[in-house]
């Protein structure tokens, strides 16, 4: 609560300017190497006045490696030589082509991050066009800022006494606005669509993180009525911290793996605050829709070693690319009708085999650091299991020749998401050492539902009882041969979900760090009889309505708390 501060951002674009003649070209290509110069000098500078917000070191790493992009770069400096744009005109078109692609993706993470491609935009044409203005990094009394969008980068120097609040026109869930919202503890909500608008400098606002409302000029009764969920709220966030050195043990003493998904190596220190084991999913893909050609095995090698000595020696399970869908740039070559049955994932590292040498040499390479895993995505036949194995082994033989440290039984585990795999799961059994359930797409392809359809994402439910039926089969087809069972999608992360996957058998449940806590406490009051029990009923039920409601009627005497908070 608080008065609010207007921001304004300026846009992108700016006016086409054609240079007079071919004379002119290298003096433009000055003017931009200078402003990517001076703008990656400006975002390291602002990543030491950081200090320990590793959230925010990690957006400002992410912001420097868009900087130095060469696809970008490259791609702007043709321009300028080969159609004789200015540096600022060659800038703007190429980002709106970039921002393009990743709004046009159907994945709402990837397509969120054409905001840095934004922010980082903006900053090199401030460089070009001389229009800097002051950053939003000092207010003279504490605020609540709001806005049409927020340059994360700018956001990730704020601190919690300057800001009181976020509130935006534009942003979602998963944007790194809201993710550094969350990570300094400041209340934000984005996709307002015109609320920046509707407000005048200095009036009163609330900011509602936890419902996503915003009060302007709230009355007496709103304030006291905030006032007092703040209170509760700090007192949850009190208890969260405690909650943390706590293990994932169920009511009578069964351990169960609760680790985390992360995007950023940068997040492994999170991992452990909210008391997460180690990392269940390393997501890869980001810095390849960036730079889908690029050699970067350095680059990778840095971020799996920095996750991996953060959490050792606790595991970090590296998934290779899983590209292709909605996570693909488009182009001739890989336009698909049905693009989520096509060239995706590990499909596309066995036909790259360089690039997917550069990636599996870099996770070789860093296992020395910790305790390692792989991960294989979209398996579908076992002959791709045994291809990664001969070129992992192919990639050992030369690390030994060359004297270089790795982890000599690394596991090697696969992403269950077709009923394909799961019919077959005795298949390919042999050949692993995990199993990992992907229950987002294993949800989306059993039951023919696109997730990210208006029009059908209503039919989209991983308690169908056809998916909980193939979780069963998989659980039961790789136990007897000692190999275990993690699940990483979506499911893991709903606490009311949590008693099922337990009484179905499985080992791990990968989920976002941010609800560690939730999910921790949900296994800390079930006790296994009772979860078998509800996993055999559940089994017998025709619908997915049918299951939630008995998992809902289970667990309200058990944690009432987690049913107040949207989940189910």
């Amino acid at each position: 609560m608080g008065p609010a501060f207007l921001f304004e951002v300026e846009e992108l674009r700016v006016s086409r300017r054609l240079l007079a003649s071919a004379d002119l070209v290298q003096g433009e290509l000055q003017r931009f190497d200078d402003a990517l110069a001076l703008t990656r000098s400006e975002l390291l500078a602002m990543a030491g006045q950081i200090g320990g917000l590793i959230e925010g070191r990690q957006l400002i790493d992410t912001h420097v490696l868009l900087v130095d992009d060469p696809v970008l770069k490259s791609d702007v400096r043709r321009r300028i030589k080969d159609e004789l744009l200015g540096a600022e005109s060659a800038v703007s078109e190429v980002l709106h082509e970039v921002i393009e692609r990743f709004e046009g993706m159907k994945d709402p993470y990837m397509r969120e991050r054409s905001e840095d491609v934004r922010a980082v935009g903006r900053r090199v044409l401030n460089k070009l066009l001389g229009t800097e203005r002051e950053a939003l990094g000092r207010l003279d009394a504490p605020m609540v800022i709001v806005a049409r969008e927020l340059d994360p980068s700018v956001t990730a120097g704020l601190n919690r006494e300057q800001a009181l609040g976020f509130a935006t026109d534009i942003g979602g869930s998963t944007s790194h606005t809201s993710i550094l919202a969350r990570s300094l503890g400041i209340p934000a909500v984005v996709a307002l669509k015109d609320f920046a608008g509707q407000v005048r400098p200095g009036q009163t606002v609330i900011v509602d993180g936890l419902h996503g409302r915003v009060i302007l000029d709230p009355d007496a009764d709103q304030i006291h009525y905030y006032e007092e969920l703040r209170k509760r709220y700090s007192e949850t966030h009190a208890a969260i911290a405690l909650n943390a050195e706590e293990p994932a043990t169920t009511a009578d003493g069964h351990a169960v793996e609760l680790s985390a998904n992360i995007e950023f190596s940068q997040e492994a220190e999170s991992v452990r605050r909210y008391g997460g084991r180690g990392v269940g999913l390393f997501r890869t893909e980001f810095v390849h829709l960036l730079s889908p050609d690029s050699d970067d095995e350095e680059t990778q090698f840095v971020a799996y070693s920095h996750a991996l000595k953060v959490l050792a020696p606790d595991p970090v399970i590296i998934r290779t690319l899983d590209l292709g869908g909605d996570k693909l740039f488009p182009s001739p070559e890989f336009h698909e009708r049905n693009p989520f049955l096509g060239y995706r994932a590990i499909r596309i590292s066995l036909e790259r085999p360089e690039l997917f040498r550069h990636q599996l040499r870099a996770v070789l390479r860093a296992s020395a650091e910790g305790n390692a895993r792989l991960l294989i995505p979209m398996v579908t036949e076992v002959s791709q299991v045994l291809e990664t194995r001969s070129i992992l082994s192919e990639i050992m033989d030369e690390l030994r020749s060359s004297g270089t440290a790795f982890d000599n039984s690394i596991q090697l585990g696969i992403m269950v998401e077709t009923p394909a795999t799961c019919l077959a799961i005795d298949l390919f059994v042999p050949h692993v050492d995990f199993v990992s359930l992907g229950t987002n797409d294993l949800t989306q392809y059993t039951l023919a539902v696109d997730r990210g359809s208006p029009l059908v994402a209503h039919l989209f439910d991983p308690l169908h009882p056809a998916v909980l039926r193939q979780i069963d089969m998989v659980v039961k087809g790789c136990h007897p041969a000692g190999k275990w069972v993690g699940i990483c999608g979506q499911m893991a992360a709903d606490p009311v979900a949590v008693p099922l996957l337990l009484g179905l058998g499985v080992n791990e449940l990968s989920v976002p760090v941010s609800v560690i806590p939730d999910i921790k406490q949900m296994i800390r009051v079930m006790d296994m009889p009772s979860a078998r029990r509800l996993a055999a009923e559940s089994l017998l039920l025709a619908s997915g309505r049918e299951v939630r409601e008995l998992l809902r009627r289970a667990i309200a005497d058990r944690f009432p708390g987690i049913l107040l908070n949207g989940n189910g």
